[in-house]
């Protein structure tokens, strides 16, 4: 699974099994720390993205320096 397309079919399976678990237990935290884990891949994984080919977001994006200690 390591094209974007797997790994986004993976995400919505998971998303929507906590969902279902959610809806039978009535738990509304219920799986809530994989419910993060997932976004914040996504997250990171779009950041990379525009990052690497900003196109036209690129006016917007301010450069961060690394600072090395």
């Amino acid at each position: 699974m390591s094209s974007e397309t797997d790994r986004l079919a993976l995400y919505e399976a998971v998303l929507s099994l906590i969902s279902q678990k959610r809806e039978e237990t009535g738990d509304r935290t219920l799986g809530a720390d994989m419910e993060k884990l997932i976004f914040d891949a996504q997250f990171r994984e779009l950041e990379a993205e525009i990052l690497d080919n900003p196109g036209a977001f690129e006016p917007w994006l301010i450069r961060r320096r690394r600072y090395e200690a």
